[in-house]
């Protein structure tokens, strides 16, 4: 029989390959786009100036964020399940370990 983690994890892969799967599919679409787009646009003839950022720091900033708040989620949650493991130590079954 398979444990919770292990069905957990199976979904978890199940997820990760579909949204791949959207990812290469939006990105093929991008790409479509872009390369339909570009003999259209000339030097010069866009808005962007150079104060802003381009989009690889756009990018970069915005994981650098996301990888900081989940660091700051996950940390959060290791400390609620600490703070909650008496509660589950009494509740094990006598002679229970993990």
């Amino acid at each position: 029989m398979a444990t919770p983690i292990a069905l957990s994890k199976l979904a978890q892969e199940q997820i990760l390959a579909t949204i791949k799967q959207g990812q290469e599919l939006a990105l093929t679409g991008v790409q479509l786009w872009a390369s339909s787009l570009a003999p259209f646009v000339k030097a010069g003839q866009t808005p962007i100036t150079a104060d802003l950022p381009t989009p690889d720091e756009l990018v970069a900033n915005s994981f650098g964020f996301a990888e900081k708040l989940l660091a700051s989620q996950k940390a959060f949650a290791q400390k609620v399940v600490a703070a909650s493991a008496p509660v589950f130590a009494e509740a094990a079954p006598a002679g229970a370990t993990k």
